[in-house]
């Protein structure tokens, strides 16, 4: 059954993730100064679990100006996949995505397996302006994209909702969407970011009628 993940239920996750990030950060320390962020899901208390009981948490890394690593993209990338490999547990998978780095978590006390998987981290790495993002482009070759920004006038909109609005456009709108796309094998499903995105456009402009 998919359902929606409280913010109790996701506590493991969410200590999890901030466990990696402190070693990961110890390991880096001499090279690259950064803090970590929450985005996308858990800030929008909207976690779900697909049909499989699985979900996923997004984090942004964000370098600062006083890193003194190299900031060229291959090189931030092929550090911090080396730094997450080296703090990961047994029963977890560390993989090298488009867009960002994924640690993939299964049931603890045994190597990692996909029948067993519970949730999983997304962590994007930001460059110190917090203009661009690291996107491979080629066999472990790497580049900055700029950050979309098309979309910031929806998300300032959406936080100038009241309480209630933003309860109602959750509960009766986005969740029903997203757990209907939780139900698609992961290669057929949407991001849940667009659907968030069409869904708050969606319910301004039903409101805009009224």
């Amino acid at each position: 059954m998919v359902k929606l993940v409280t913010k109790k239920a996701s506590s493991e996750a969410r200590q999890r993730a901030d466990r990696i990030i402190h070693d990961v950060r110890k390991l880096l320390e001499k090279e690259y100064k950064f803090f970590c962020r929450p985005i996308g899901s858990q800030t929008r208390r909207c976690i779900v679990q697909d049909k499989n009981g699985k979900y996923d948490l997004d984090y942004q890394i964000v370098l600062t100006q006083n890193s003194k690593g190299d900031l060229d993209p291959t090189s931030i990338k092929k550090r911090f996949l080396w730094a997450f490999t080296s703090v990961k547990n047994k029963n977890e998978k560390v993989e090298d995505s488009t867009t960002v780095i994924t640690v993939r978590c299964s049931k603890d006390g045994c190597e990692f397996n996909v029948e067993t998987e519970k949730f999983s981290f997304d962590f994007v790495i930001i460059n110190p302006d917090e203009t661009c993002r690291i996107r491979r482009n080629g066999e472990s070759q790497y580049t900055w994209v700029q950050l979309p920004t098309k979309h910031s006038d929806i998300y300032n909109r959406y936080k100038a909702m009241s309480f209630e609005q933003q309860k109602d456009l959750l509960e009766n709108y986005l969740l029903p969407k997203i757990v209907k796309e939780k139900q698609k094998d992961e290669s057929q499903r949407r991001a849940t970011i667009n659907i968030f995105l069409e869904e708050v456009n969606n319910y301004l402009r039903r409101r805009e009628r009224l």
